[in-house]
């Protein structure tokens, strides 16, 4: 009987130990360190601290549940802060997983307009117009690309469609 009561003490004693460690705790530690690393980036975004908050989205890559929408936070926030050759690669990353993602084509057919490859952000919004003819913004890029690639006249003639698909939008 004492030898039975003592072998059942060595268990019970070993899960006390604190160097016993919960399955997935560090990966949970990990997601939860990602998060606030997140939620770090969004105030500080919030605050115009543009680099700063992009270096914590970058620390909240490594959670893939919020891994996508930091990618796009790094590319966003780099358009704004005039790093061109991140934001491509944020949004060139994201579109290798989703090659179809529509506002990511068209964060990056915005991004190559103003950073000088004006020919891809033409090519690119044309591509999405096409698929995509009746959503107003991705046609307000169109027209846009149109005129800083200086294709006047196709732009007069789609600002005219415009006009007509979205008259309501024309009296702003």
């Amino acid at each position: 009987m004492f030898l039975a009561l003592s072998l059942l003490s060595v268990p019970i004693s070993s899960c006390t130990s604190s160097e016993l460690a919960v399955p997935f705790e560090g990966e949970a530690r990990q997601n939860n360190a990602a998060v606030l690393a997140y939620q770090e980036g969004q105030r500080l975004e919030g605050e115009g601290m543009y680099a700063k908050a992009v270096g914590a989205y970058t620390e909240a890559l490594t959670y893939p549940r919020i891994h996508d929408a930091a990618l796009f936070k790094i590319g966003r926030l780099s358009i704004l802060s005039g790093d061109w050759e991140r934001a491509e690669e944020a949004f060139c990353e994201l579109l290798r997983d989703d090659p179809d993602n529509t506002a990511v084509r068209q964060s990056l057919a915005y991004l190559w307009c103003q950073s000088g490859k004006e020919e891809y952000g033409l090519e690119a919004y044309r591509n999405l117009h096409e698929e995509k003819p009746h959503d107003e913004k991705i046609f307000e890029g169109y027209i846009k690309a149109l005129k800083i690639n200086g294709m006047d006249e196709e732009a007069e003639r789609e600002e005219a469609a415009y006009a007509a698909m979205f008259p309501h939008l024309m009296s702003k």
